[in-house]
C-alpha cells in the first residue's frame, strides 16, 4: 500500500509561515465557527508565539492585525453557521455570508505573505499561498477528521498556470457577496496576480502543472479536458463521505465512462456504530459495477488515539486518485466536492480543488482496501450534515466609528417583519426591508445592537419562518470599539507604545493580562507572576514620556506616508480609536486618575499629546480633514482635561501662570535641528 502523507492542518501552515509575515488573508467555507476560528485557526498564520489562554491570545491577535498592511476576510455560507462553544467573533476580521441556490461549499485559503529579511534591494519578496482543502473552519474541520489539503505558492511575478482560474473565481465570489461589500483582501489578492504570468501550456517535462478548479464547467468536464488522454485505462480510487440520496450513483458512473478505468474503490463511509452511511440500493448498486468495489483506510488512520478501543474519526476527505503502474504515475483531485450530483455538474454547489500531480518513486497502489464487511443499517446523510436547519438573508452591520446600524436583505422579495434576539433577550425590532439595499435601522435599534456586541455578534433573528436563525453581525469602525478585556495604565499605555517589535508587545499584552487567564481555555497554562516596578525608572518621567509620545509618532506618521492608504487605518487605531492602546484610551486614563496623578507628569503627558496631533495635522492636512469629526472629539479631550493645568497653578501659585504661557509656547514649537558650524 502506498504510504499515505498526514500532518496536522496548523502545524502544515505554521511551518509554511516561517519567516514570513501575514498581508492579507481569504478564506472560504461552508460550515463556520467564529468563535473557534478566531481562537484556533488565526494563529497559524501568524509566525509568532502567543498565549495558551483564549483572551490574552485575542489580545494579541487584535495587536497583530490592527498592524497588517491589508485585511482578513472569510466568506461562509449563510446557512452554514456553527455555534460553538468558543463564542462568537470579536476581532477585526470581515465575515461576509453568501447566499446560494445549493451550497456555498468551497474550502480555500489564499495568504498573501511577505518575507521577514529584506532581499538585496530593500524589498520584501510577496507569495501568495493557496490552499484547496476539504476541512471547514469548524472545531470538527481543522481538529477531529479525516481531512486533505493542497497548497500551491507562487511567488511574485511568478509564470503560473492559476492566474486565470484563480482570478475568474475571486471575480466570482465578490459577485456573489451583498451588495456595497468591501473586498480589500481579495483586491489585495487579484492586485498579486494581476503582477504575475498565465502559463499557456498544460504541461512542463511531461508533467502535469497544478490546475485549480473554480466551477466554471462540471467536474468530470474538467477532469476529463486535463488528463483524460492520459489517464484511460488506469487506477482509479475515491474517498467521499457524502452521496447523492439515490439509488445509484451517477456522479461515479460518469467517471467510470469517461475514464475506463481497470479497477476502481470507493470509500465506504460508516458511523461509529457501523452503519453505512450510504442508501442501502446505492451501495448494492455500486458493488455490481464491474472491477467496482467499496473500500476502508487502515485503521491507524481511522483511530482517534493509540490505544485499541479508542473511537474512529469521521472521513470528510474528498479525494479522487488517478494511477497507472507502468509507467509510475499518480494524478490527484482534492479539495471539496463530494460524489455528488450538486457537487460534480456546472450549476449546482460552488465548489474548488486542485488537480495535481504526486511525485511518484515507487509504484502507487491503493490507499483502500477492500471492505468486505457487509453494513445491515443504512442511514443517508447528505452534504449539509450538521449545518444548522435554518438560515436567514439577513445580514446585520454596526459601524463603531458612526454609531449606526444597517441591514440587508438577500433576497428577491421584501422581508417580513423580523425581530432580533441576543439569547432570548429582544434587541429590537425591524421592519420589512427592501430586496437587496441596505436599510440604516432607528438609532435606539442600533444602541441596543453596540450593547449586544459587547458580548456577542451572534444574534437570533424571528419572524422569518417556524424557528430562529443565526446571524453574525459584521462590526466596521473596529478602531472605535471600546478593548473590553484590558485596562492599561498611564505608564503601561507609555511603555507599550515603546515596544518596538510585535514580540515584544505580545510579551507585554501577556504579562498585563494574566489575570484574564482565568476566564478562557489555557488558563492553567499560564504562569501568574507580580512584576515589580520601580517608580523612578525612565518610563516613569519625562524621558520615558518623550521616548513613548516619539515612538507613537513614528509609527502614525510611517503608516500615513505609505502609499497604500488601507494603512491609514493603523494610525485610525492609534490616534482616535478606543482600544486598550489608543491615544484616546491614555486620556480617559489621566482623566479617571487626575485627582492621584503627578500634576506635572500628567500635564507634560497632555502637552505632548497636543504637540503630536498638532504636528500630525500640519503634516497630513488632507488626513486630518478626511478625519474632521474624529479629531474634533479628540481635541475637545484637551478641552475637558484644563483642570490638570488649574491643579498645578493652584499647588504653585505666584508667577506661575506666566511661566505655564511661557512653557506652552515652547513646548508646542518643535526645534528644529541647528548644523554646526565649520569654525
Amino acid at each position: 500500500m502506498t504510504k499515505i502523507p498526514r500532518e496536522a492542518l496548523s502545524d502544515h501552515f505554521q511551518l509554511r509561515m516561517e519567516g514570513r509575515r501575514l498581508r492579507s488573508a481569504v478564506l472560504m467555507t461552508y460550515q463556520f465557527d467564529p468563535g473557534f476560528f478566531e481562537q484556533e485557526v488565526l494563529p497559524a498564520f501568524f509566525d509568532i508565539g502567543l498565549s495558551h489562554a483564549s483572551p490574552v491570545r485575542l489580545l494579541q491577535l487584535e495587536d497583530m492585525i490592527r498592524d497588517l498592511a491589508g485585511e482578513i476576510a472569510v466568506y461562509y455560507d449563510a446557512g452554514g453557521l456553527v455555534v460553538g462553544d468558543a463564542g462568537s467573533a470579536k476581532l477585526d476580521v470581515r465575515y461576509v455570508p453568501i447566499q446560494h441556490n445549493a451550497i456555498f461549499h468551497p474550502k480555500n485559503v489564499l495568504l498573501l505573505v511577505e518575507d521577514e529579511e529584506a532581499d538585496e534591494g530593500g524589498f520584501h519578496p510577496l507569495t501568495l499561498l493557496v490552499a484547496c482543502l476539504s476541512a471547514n473552519l469548524t472545531r470538527s474541520g481543522w481538529w477531529e477528521n479525516i481531512e486533505c489539503c493542497h497548497v500551491e505558492e507562487i511567488a511574485e511575478g511568478d509564470k503560473t498556470r492559476l492566474k486565470d482560474q484563480l482570478t475568474k473565481f475571486l471575480q466570482s465570489i465578490k459577485r456573489r457577496s451583498p451588495d456595497q461589500t468591501r473586498h480589500a483582501a481579495i483586491d489585495d489578492v487579484l492586485t498579486f496576480l494581476r503582477a504575475s504570468e498565465q502559463r499557456k501550456q498544460r504541461s512542463v517535462g511531461g508533467e502535469l502543472l497544478s490546475h485549480f478548479y473554480r466551477g466554471g464547467e462540471s467536474l468530470p468536464e474538467f477532469l476529463s479536458g486535463h488528463i483524460g488522454n492520459q489517464m484511460q485505462g488506469c487506477y482509479l480510487e475515491i474517498i467521499s463521505p457524502y452521496f447523492d440520496d439515490a439509488e445509484e450513483c451517477q456522479p461515479l458512473n460518469e467517471l467510470i465512462r469517461l475514464f475506463d478505468p481497470k479497477e476502481v474503490r470507493v470509500f465506504l463511509p460508516r458511523s461509529g456504530s457501523g452503519e453505512a452511511l450510504v442508501r442501502k440500493e446505492l451501495f448494492e448498486s455500486v458493488g455490481e459495477l464491474l472491477n467496482v468495489g467499496w473500500g476502508r483506510l487502515p485503521k491507524d488512520i481511522m483511530r482517534r488515539g493509540s490505544r485499541e478501543e479508542a473511537g474512529e474519526r469521521f472521513v470528510h476527505a474528498k479525494i479522487y486518485r488517478f494511477f497507472t503502474q507502468s509507467p509510475k504515475r499518480e494524478i490527484s483531485f482534492l479539495g471539496s466536492p463530494n460524489l455528488t450530483r450538486s457537487a460534480h455538474q456546472k450549476d449546482g454547489n460552488v465548489e474548488s480543488g486542485f488537480l495535481v500531480e504526486v511525485p511518484t518513486p515507487r509504484r502507487p497502489y491503493f490507499w483502500l482496501s477492500p471492505d468486505s464487511k457487509t453494513p445491515t443499517e443504512f442511514a443517508v446523510r447528505g452534504e449539509d450534515d450538521g449545518a444548522s436547519d435554518v438560515s436567514s438573508p439577513l445580514n446585520l452591520r454596526y459601524n463603531w466609528d458612526t454609531e449606526r446600524a444597517s441591514a440587508f436583505w438577500d433576497h428577491k422579495v421584501t422581508s417580513p417583519e423580523l425581530r432580533i434576539a441576543d439569547r432570548n433577550v429582544a434587541i429590537g425590532k425591524i421592519s420589512p426591508l427592501a430586496p437587496r439595499e441596505w436599510t440604516e435601522l432607528e438609532e435606539g435599534v442600533a444602541s441596543a445592537i453596540a450593547s449586544s456586541l459587547r458580548n456577542t455578534s451572534l444574534v437570533e433573528v424571528h419572524g422569518d419562518g417556524d424557528k430562529p436563525a443565526f446571524v453574525l453581525i459584521q462590526e466596521e469602525g473596529m478602531s472605535h470599539k471600546p478593548s473590553l478585556l484590558l485596562q492599561l495604565s498611564t505608564a503601561d499605555i507609555l511603555r507599550y507604545w515603546s515596544l518596538l517589535s510585535a514580540e515584544q508587545r505580545a510579551a507585554f499584552i501577556e504579562t498585563r493580562a494574566t489575570d484574564l487567564a482565568g476566564n478562557g481555555t489555557g488558563d492553567d497554562l499560564v504562569v501568574r507572576a507580580k512584576i515589580a516596578l520601580d517608580n523612578d525608572t525612565l518610563f516613569d518621567r519625562f524621558a520615558g514620556f518623550f521616548h513613548a509620545f516619539g515612538c507613537l509618532e513614528r509609527a502614525v506618521r510611517k503608516s500615513l506616508d505609505d502609499k497604500d492608504d488601507k494603512l491609514k487605518r493603523q494610525a485610525n487605531y492609534r490616534l482616535f480609536g478606543r482600544r486598550y492602546d489608543s491615544l484616546g484610551t491614555l486620556l480617559d486614563r489621566i482623566s479617571a486618575q487626575r485627582e492621584t496623578l503627578d500634576a506635572v507628569d500628567g500635564y507634560v503627558i497632555l502637552m505632548c499629546c497636543k504637540q503630536l496631533c498638532t504636528e500630525i495635522g500640519k503634516d497630513h492636512p488632507e488626513y486630518w480633514s478626511e478625519q474632521a469629526e474624529n479629531a474634533k472629539k479628540l481635541l475637545g479631550r484637551f478641552t475637558e482635561l484644563e483642570s490638570v493645568r488649574d491643579r498645578l497653578l493652584k499647588e504653585n501659585g505666584g508667577d506661575f501662570g506666566e511661566f505655564l504661557s511661557w512653557f506652552d509656547k515652547w513646548f508646542l514649537k518643535r526645534a528644529k535641528p541647528v548644523e554646526a558650524s565649520n569654525g
